[in-house]
């Protein structure tokens, strides 16, 4: 009997390394972050940057096909919805929002997207038109000379990213509701090996920390997920929608806060972790914005063109009642199964920590 016990008391402790080593990761993860800086931004040179691909005949492929008429629809694989078809609790309280796109990274013109940033004019415009948001409680960062000066709030330099979230937090309480939209490059911390830095903490998985990549006023930096969570942590609302379009999008995971089963976040991603996101359109200067693929279809098209209700939650075919969900599943089945001269689809993925389905 006494032999028994012991093997099994054996077994388990074997067993149970594994758990207590990552237990053990875990701790020492935490407590590097704890002594991180989270106001200074990630220098260019500690940070590789994945460009979105912009590529002229994706406009030609692209533009102007809705799903219907597509002739590659009956070639798409079949996507698994993640609109349930029922409407989650409404915020109740009040609705802020820090939009930003970038499309002139200043000091590096071959990092430049587009001739002038549209994804965060039709969030804006979707916020603000179909969701109930003011435009008082909307950040809205844009380039540092952008078209249509009189809708921006400033240039989307670190700082002034930093400083909108910092000021939400000051306001925001039980009840209120926060987007936190951005398009642009994506890119992952590094040091000058191309290894992670070691002053900022890195993923336990894949050994790097995702980022998004903002600029200075003269060059371009970094914001990386962790950072992203510090700056979110401990706030009062009851629920966060972030919205990533760029390259490594799906790695902003972290997000979701996995701590919590229900929290009420949601993370999309406009693509996977280690994929590349595209551009719809470099935009024409004086006739059009420049956009990304993802933000096409998520908002111009599936939110601000209602298209996104062919997944309708309640059976009323209706603009202003497009949810997250069915925005998101609209993109995911929307974006070609095949980009020019390009060999992998864009995928958009999404973390919902949201009960049933979130209409903003």
């Amino acid at each position: 009997m006494k032999k028994s016990f012991i093997l099994a008391l054996i077994c388990c402790s074997v067993l149970a390394l594994p758990m207590l080593a990552s237990m053990q990761k875990k701790i020492d993860i935490e407590n590097k972050k704890s002594g991180v800086d989270w106001s200074k931004p990630i220098k260019a040179k500690n940070v590789k940057i994945v460009k979105k691909v912009s590529i002229s005949d994706v406009n030609e492929e692209m533009k102007g096909k809705s799903p219907a008429s597509r002739a590659d629809k009956k070639k798409k694989p079949v996507v698994e919805k993640v609109a349930t078809g029922d409407l989650g609790s409404l915020a109740t309280g009040n609705k802020y929002a820090v939009v930003i796109g970038v499309c002139d990274y200043p000091g590096n013109t071959s990092a430049d997207l587009c001739w002038a940033d549209g994804d965060s004019l039709n969030m804006f415009e979707a916020l603000t038109t179909l969701y109930g948001y003011t435009s008082e409680n909307i950040y809205l960062l844009r380039d540092t000379n952008p078209n249509r000066l009189d809708i921006t709030d400033g240039p989307a330099t670190f700082n002034g990213i930093e400083d909108a979230v910092s000021e939400i937090g000051t306001k925001v309480k039980s009840g209120d509701e926060i987007v936190f939209f951005f398009s642009g490059h994506g890119g992952w911390v590094r040091d000058d090996e191309g290894n992670p830095i070691d002053q900022y903490p890195v993923d336990e998985i894949d050994d790097r920390d995702e980022a998004i990549i903002v600029h200075n006023g003269s060059e371009m930096v970094g914001i990386s997920d962790d950072m992203l969570q510090n700056w979110f942590s401990g706030f009062a609302a009851t629920r966060i929608v972030f919205i990533f379009d760029t390259c490594l999008a799906g790695g902003m995971n972290d997000l979701a806060d996995e701590e919590s089963s229900d929290n009420g976040r949601v993370v999309v991603m406009a693509t996977e972790e280690d994929k590349s996101a595209y551009v719809y359109s470099r935009g024409i200067e004086g006739i059009e914005e420049g956009e990304g693929v993802f933000s096409r279809y998520f908002v111009n098209e599936g939110m601000l063109q209602g298209l996104a209700d062919e997944y309708d939650h309640d059976g009323n075919i209706s603009i202003q009642d497009v949810v997250i969900e069915e925005a998101f599943d609209y993109a995911k089945t929307s974006i070609p199964l095949k980009i020019p001269f390009l060999k992998r689809r864009q995928i958009p993925v999404i973390n919902d920590k949201f009960e049933n389905d979130l209409l903003l």
